[in-house]
């Protein structure tokens, strides 16, 4: 009976695409809109044929009360809302194990941030973690390391709060953690803390992405820190087989770049200071639509969720910069080959 229903439901459908008066796209029209608000509310409670024959009976006459029918109960039977059936959307839904007993639901802000929100009631922490789709790859040819620079300077203070270290301290001092890291395509930053303390939490870690200061006074101590990091690795194995790797690949793709930054590639220039590229960069990649949040609370996912939008509504979404178009690995002809390291 299932096939016999979508399949009638279907052969109704496309003789809509025939020439109709203007009256019957009116009650079409009308009668979208009419399920869009109405479906989530009645039809999930009492009767449900019932109530969809008296609907239809009172605002819908011949042909178009059975279509109508047929479409409200495809609906009615189906894990989808009624604005997602007519806008072509079926928002994700987490799979999980059977024995999670966590709550999740994935959401997209009007600004096209995507977010994950997890609801655990017992946990002992709450936490967040927001990805930008940003890495070393995109550093411009002559600001080798600007990604990660960027990474180091976001924590240095907002409008909202513009004491350099306020967000490190406010986690400290609810017993929490904070960091981040860059990778070739990715910009990652999180946190924990206890879980009260998520809401104001998540104001300060928010405002990193809404209107952070890049304080010039900072810029010096953390060009020096990025340069302290690249010299305390560089008889790391890990960090030695990666730049062989970066000597061997094709010049031309983004895995050849240095990636780290140092004192010499985050210098200020006659005609480039570093927070001045700094600052391009943010507003050429910083963009809601390449940022994914993920939030853990015990807070119930409708109190998460309003949160999550009051905090991070007001993030900017931008006419950004494309990635570096796609580049061979390897030229052809540079393999197989085989590399040994001493």
């Amino acid at each position: 009976m299932n096939f016999i229903g979508h399949w009638v439901s279907v052969k109704l459908v496309l003789n809509f695409d025939k020439p109709t008066k203007p009256e019957t796209n009116c009650v079409s029209g009308f009668v979208g809109l009419i399920l869009c608000f109405y479906i989530r509310i009645r039809l999930l409670s009492g009767n449900r044929f019932m109530f969809v024959r008296k609907f239809m009976a009172v605002f819908i006459s011949g042909q178009w009360q059975l279509v109508a029918m047929i479409i409200l109960l495809l609906i009615s039977s189906s894990n989808i809302t009624a604005m997602e059936f007519f806008n072509g959307i079926k928002q994700p839904k987490p799979i999980k194990s059977a024995n999670d007993s966590r709550q999740y639901q994935y959401l997209k802000l009007d600004n096209q941030l995507k977010v994950l929100l997890i609801s655990d009631p017992t946990t002992e922490k709450s936490a967040a973690a927001l990805d930008v789709e940003v890495g070393s790859h995109d550093d411009p040819a002559d600001r080798e390391g600007l990604a990660h620079f960027l990474e180091h300077m976001l924590f240095l203070g907002t409008s909202k709060y513009p004491q350099a270290d306020e967000y490190q301290k406010f986690i400290s001092q609810n017993g929490g953690s904070h960091n981040a890291y860059t990778t070739s395509e990715h910009t990652n930053y999180f946190f924990d803390v206890q879980h009260a303390q998520l809401e104001p939490a998540l104001d300060r870690f928010a405002q990193f992405f809404i209107e952070p200061l890049f304080t010039a006074e900072y810029v010096e101590r953390e060009s020096n820190a990025v340069h302290s990091e690249y010299r305390a690795k560089l008889k790391d194995g890990y960090r030695r087989q990666r730049d062989v790797i970066k000597e061997i690949v094709n010049a031309e793709h983004p895995q050849a770049k240095f990636s780290v930054g140092n004192l010499t590639t985050l210098a200020d220039r006659e005609n480039s200071e570093i927070r001045d590229d700094l600052l391009k960069f943010y507003k050429d990649y910083y963009s809601a639509d390449r940022m994914t949040l993920v939030v853990l609370g015990r807070e119930s996912l409708e109190q998460l969720k309003t949160m999550v939008q009051h905090k991070f509504h007001a993030v900017a979404q931008r006419q950004t910069q494309q990635h570096l178009a796609n580049q061979l690995l390897f030229t052809p002809g540079d393999l197989p080959q085989r590399v040994a390291i001493q």
